[in-house]
């Protein structure tokens, strides 16, 4: 009986390697041709690990960022700390917005959470404050209460790496999703307008999307919720949102800070929220009672950032948006001394 060298194994080795890192390659290759990019994927555990964050001690001063897609897709943690640094104030941004998900549940966390004492920044409109949307974001802090490990956190830590720079990572892409898609006449996955970064923080470039078809689609969907969901008396509203209330005092009682922006929305989405929602028998009213600093895209010339899908600033525009707002937020005395 012969047995080879290990010298023969070694260039096995050698050779199924490099034909992986030749197939990985082509395999990317081909992808950015047909205009696909890498992008962090987000997830729950991306969620927990900026969860974590925000109930670090201070110095610096922690800011979660709460809110839905417009906070996800408006606001940048990195800008905003550099914005906060030339000003000579110390912050951690942490964005805990969920696309698509009013953050009523997130803020009723913080306050449940003894070790925030930071400041909280919701954006959210009269119709996100509404009390049968309160839950909406309930899951994640469910999985981050009884399902997040360090052990996971090392898996997202590595994850998150490699789904910077390799399509390849996205679940959809993998061989498994592309094959069940051609099988199914589906095709190539759905080209995404929205880059999404470790920070799970997002860009939407609208100059690769049909803008026009998207606005309409965007209005239809207000008009159906609109049509389709009873309305709240503003009495009712305000009874609710007593219990907001009462998170906030909790959290200021604890040397934090909570905000509430109304985030920047233009054209005929403004007038339909209006019609529901009027701003002085709604925000207004609220404003008079909430123990928070109540901020409105329309009360500052800054905040003003146009809204392509007249719901959505443009990645374009996230920088400027940002620094925008922290300025507002020093000028409110909201990240300086207490």
């Amino acid at each position: 009986m012969t047995t080879q060298s290990p010298s023969k194994w070694w260039l096995c080795w050698a050779v199924g390697g490099a034909l992986a890192v030749a197939g990985w390659c082509a395999f990317e290759y081909f992808w950015r041709l047909q205009g696909y990019i890498a992008t962090v994927m987000d997830s729950n555990d991306l969620w927990a690990q900026q969860r974590d964050r925000v109930t670090q001690s201070a110095p610096p001063i922690r800011v979660a960022l709460l809110g839905a897609s417009r906070i996800q897709y408006g606001l940048s943690p990195t800008v905003f700390r550099e914005e906060a640094t030339k000003i000579g104030i110390d912050v951690q941004a942490s964005m805990l917005a969920i696309n698509g998900h009013y953050p009523l549940a997130a803020l009723r966390d913080l306050a449940d959470d003894e070790a925030f004492s930071g400041v909280a920044v919701i954006g959210v409109d009269s119709r996100g404050l509404q009390k049968r949307h309160r839950d909406m974001q309930a899951k994640w802090i469910a999985f981050y209460r009884h399902d997040w490990t360090p052990a996971r956190d090392v898996h997202r830590t590595l994850l998150t790496q490699v789904q910077r720079f390799a399509i390849a990572a996205r679940p959809d892409f993998s061989w498994s999703t592309l094959l069940a898609r051609q099988l199914s006449g589906h095709g190539f996955p759905s080209r995404e307008y929205v880059t999404f970064y470790e920070d799970r923080s997002g860009g939407t470039d609208y100059s690769r999307s049909d803008v026009a078809l998207v606005r309409e689609a965007r209005i239809r969907d207000l008009r159906d919720y609109y049509a389709t969901t009873p309305s709240v008396s503003p009495t009712q509203w305000l009874e609710d949102n007593a219990e907001v209330i009462a998170w906030c005092e909790r959290i200021r009682a604890r040397g934090g800070r909570v905000v509430f922006y109304r985030e920047p929305v233009s054209g005929e989405h403004l007038a339909l929220d209006e019609m529901r929602f009027p701003r002085t028998e709604f925000w207004d009213a609220l404003g008079k009672k909430m123990p928070a600093t109540m901020i409105d895209f329309r009360d500052d010339p800054t905040l003003n950032i146009a809204t392509p899908d007249t719901s959505h600033i443009d990645a374009k525009d996230i920088d400027a948006h940002t620094r925008a707002f922290v300025r507002v937020l020093a000028r409110n005395g909201v990240l300086g001394p207490k």
